[in-house]
């Protein structure tokens, strides 16, 4: 399955698309890291490519927009690691009134040659979108340096994250990461302490801890972190369990959390808020209590920093919580980021069924 980058546990990188000077750098600094994660020039080519037609689209169609970008590795099946890069592009435009023919070479309603999308979509190894009229867009695309493995099998549990620091701050207070044990899988969201380079010590030191602790009790994990997080500020620590298929009667979502963590569980119909307590792991943290929730098939779980407000809806956003979930993440974020905090937004759907 995917997972991330050791390195990538630092925050995305964001490219504010407000004036076609700031084009070009992001093409340049996506490039480099292309390069630096082992592309050749034709794939590095290739996606430079994709960057500036996606940029070129948030001016010409939403006058602004943003593109988030974040180092992928995959290590599905007995092949060798590979590694990737995935592009959100996010606008807060008019959308898009005819997604499917969009895709057609000469279609446009911009007075351009329109073969923009259709370029995107040829050269994406990976490609989703979402947009509703007066909605905006939301696109991911994902390039990776190696094709991938004929005999890899399709991932359980497909995931997607916008991680961000505060706009005036350097690194991220938030951290995040994953496990998997015998087909059950654990995120874990941390958010330090204030914000800055103190915080995101102690987000990251609680996101480490599941490379060795993620197979056991959720409060067990939280008692491991509680002592870990001593020597740092401290950190609000949400935690959630997932089994690789959603459809398992009787498999639930557990959850456990310390702090400002918020958790659900959405589907199409219906939602549930999980319970986190107050505290701060590493130095006022009560005994998490696990709760557990029903996992229907297709659902989502979603956990989130308070870098994020809660006032959100998926039922305002029709046909969304049927996308790649980074594009579930990338709308919270462009629509309830507080912008005064760092904000981290995860969202995960295991497979329906096994």
């Amino acid at each position: 399955m995917e997972t991330v980058l050791k390195e990538s546990m630092a925050a995305q990188q964001r490219y504010e698309i407000a004036e076609a000077s700031q084009i070009a750098y992001a093409r340049r600094s996506i490039g480099e890291l292309a390069r630096g994660l082992g592309f050749n020039e034709t794939a590095a080519g290739e996606l430079a490519i994709v960057v500036t037609e996606c940029a070129t689209n948030l001016l010409k169609h939403a006058q602004r927009g943003e593109l988030l970008v974040r180092a992928l590795v995959d290590g599905s099946g007995n092949a060798p690691l590979r590694y990737g890069i995935e592009v959100l592009c996010i606008d807060n435009g008019p959308g898009i009134h005819d997604l499917h023919r969009c895709f057609e070479d000469g279609y446009t309603t911009a007075g351009s040659p329109g073969n923009g999308m259709g370029a995107i979509e040829r050269l994406s190894d990976e490609l989703d979108i979402w947009s509703a009229p007066q909605r905006g867009t939301v696109l991911r695309a994902v390039f990776w340096n190696a094709p991938g493995a004929a005999s890899a099998p399709a991932p359980q549990l497909t995931y997607g994250v916008v991680n961000l620091p505060l706009q005036t701050e350097t690194v991220c207070g938030d951290a995040w990461s994953v496990h998997t044990h015998d087909g059950e899988f654990t995120v874990l969201v941390a958010d330090g302490l204030g914000h800055g380079p103190l915080a995101n010590v102690a987000a990251i030191e609680a996101a480490k801890l599941l490379a060795a602790h993620g197979d056991q009790a959720l409060d067990r994990i939280m008692e491991v972190a509680n002592d870990a997080l001593r020597p740092t500020r401290g950190a609000a620590v949400g935690i959630a369990r997932m089994p690789a298929f959603a459809s398992l009667p009787g498999m639930p979502v557990s959850f456990a959390g310390i702090g400002n963590i918020a958790a659900s569980v959405w589907t199409e119909d219906t939602h549930k808020h999980l319970v986190s307590h107050s505290g701060i792991v590493g130095h006022a943290a009560r005994r998490a209590q696990i709760f557990d929730v029903p996992y229907p098939p297709n659902a989502l779980v979603v956990l989130h920093s308070d870098g994020l407000t809660s006032r959100w809806d998926l039922a305002r956003y029709p046909g969304l919580a049927m996308r790649h979930p980074a594009l579930v993440a990338a709308v919270l974020y462009r629509d309830f980021a507080r912008g005064r905090d760092d904000v981290t937004v995860f969202v995960a759907r295991a497979a329906a069924s096994a």
